[in-house]
């Protein structure tokens, strides 16, 4: 009978660290949670959980690969955190992993990656209506990377609000060839083409 109790306990003490086992993801823009870990940090905790000892933010380490419109940050308590937390848990001391996943195909750069850097700038700029600053930007996006759809409709997007409408037209197709599936765009090319 103690030895099927002394059993019980064991078994109870293993599987509570398995119950608090998680894997939670946050997906910015496409995400990316099919791709690449790009990046991994542990973030650390006292006080049973409560009281960051760091401050792993992903949002920083997607930025600090150049991602800056599409990953997804997985924060993760696997099984061997469970059991480390556990045992540290005597002293109040518990982490979890925080990793940033690319998308499938997405390589991530150098800190600062041009073309997302553009792109966010010019988004930016857009948004305070400086055309001529998102202008710059859109394009240095489309030099840095020729196949974003989204540089190409930017600057069409700076060329129509300045009166271009020619240059518009054409920056709209070429984003639309590199984008056939976006119907909304495609719908405007041809009101736009009237």
């Amino acid at each position: 009978m103690k030895n099927v109790l002394s059993l019980l306990i064991c078994v109870i003490m293993l599987g509570l660290p398995m119950s608090g086992c998680y894997t939670m993801n946050h997906t910015v823009g496409m995400g990316g949670a099919d791709g690449n870990e790009v990046a991994s940090d542990r973030q650390w905790y006292i006080l049973w959980g409560l009281v960051p000892i760091t401050n792993v933010d992903g949002g920083q380490l997607a930025k600090s690969k150049g991602l800056t419109t599409n990953y997804t940050v997985q924060t993760q308590m696997s099984f061997l955190d469970c059991i480390l937390n556990f045992i540290t848990g005597i002293v109040s001391v518990s982490g979890q992993t925080v990793k940033v996943f690319a998308p499938a195909g997405v390589s991530a750069g150098s800190p600062a990656a041009p073309s997302g850097n553009s792109l966010a700038m010019a988004n930016q700029a857009l948004a305070n209506k400086d055309y001529n600053g998102a202008l710059q930007n859109y394009q240095a996006a489309a030099n840095a990377n020729p196949n974003s759809s989204a540089a190409y409709q930017g600057m069409g997007t700076c060329y129509y609000y300045m009166g271009q409408k020619a240059q518009a037209l054409s920056a709209y197709q070429k984003a639309l060839a590199l984008s056939p599936g976006n119907t909304q765009l495609s719908a405007f090319v041809q009101a736009l083409s009237h």
